[in-house]
């Protein structure tokens, strides 16, 4: 049973949220790019600049410069990295759905891992940042610069689609972090939450789960074991580029089918 301040933390955050979907007003999203490849790469070590420099010679991730900041470009040469080397062959045709969007910062690296029109989804679409701006602006902005993709301020349970590549980084398996992030106890349904994002996959689609942490790795194994999903465990996603301090583990679950062309 909650505790007096677990019930009162809990009001509190269900005001803020519902304040900030009332008031999703936004000053124009605006961030400093880097502009070019030097001033994100040349920051970076070694080794992990050496792989910057072919996971560019093997896409095409010119725009790049142009919408990231420098360290947004380590992240999404990071998350492509992982990518191209978790992601299946002869994936089915359609979209794809990134799950706890953010500010959709890592579209640039899902198009170059995956090119297919994406939709980003975020609940806390509308949190602001320290000049007004929100998430929902910069992702909006960002979506923009990529033919047929949308970002899409909501929950991922509106969604009624049909994906054949979805990415979840970092779901809420523990209320710990839920409750540090601002949003209702409410939203804390991560067992309904994951049978539902596996029933948006095509037949042959893949999910591709990320967490954090040993905890939270556990803890998604029993998720997916209490749903009947055998996914294949990825290990510690690491690698010369991840600029993330605490370890982070991978599932890859591929929907049983035949994949739709």
């Amino acid at each position: 049973m909650p505790s007096v301040v677990d019930a009162l933390s809990n009001v509190a955050r269900r005001l803020t949220f519902w304040l900030r979907n009332a008031l999703p007003w936004s000053m124009p999203a605006w961030k400093l790019p880097a502009r070019s490849w030097e001033r994100a790469t040349d920051r970076l070590p070694g080794p992990a600049r050496e792989h910057a420099v072919r996971l560019r010679a093997e896409h095409d991730l010119s725009r790049w410069p142009e919408l990231l900041t420098p360290l947004e470009m380590q992240e999404n040469l990071h998350l492509l990295d992982l990518m191209v080397r978790i992601l299946p062959t002869g994936l089915p045709g359609g979209p794809g759905l990134d799950v706890g969007s953010k500010n959709g910062s890592i579209l640039p690296a899902l198009i170059a891992a995956s090119a297919r029109p994406w939709d980003l989804v975020e609940l806390d679409a509308h949190r602001r940042y320290i000049d007004f701006s929100t998430r929902a602006a910069h992702g909006r902005a960002i979506a923009r610069a990529y033919p047929a993709c949308r970002y899409l301020a909501g929950s991922v349970e509106a969604l009624d689609g049909s994906y054949a590549v979805i990415t979840w980084i970092l779901p809420f398996v523990h209320e710990g972090p839920l409750r540090a992030w601002g949003l209702p106890h409410r939203y804390f349904t991560p067992q309904k939450l994951l049978r539902h994002v596996a029933n948006l996959l095509a037949p042959g689609g893949v999910l591709l789960i990320i967490n954090q942490g040993e905890g939270e790795r556990d803890t998604q194994r029993e998720l997916f074991a209490e749903l009947g999903l055998t996914p294949d465990e990825l290990g510690q996603l690491d690698g010369p580029l991840s600029p993330f301090r605490r370890a982070r583990y991978g599932f890859r679950w591929q929907r049983p089918g035949v994949p739709s062309r």
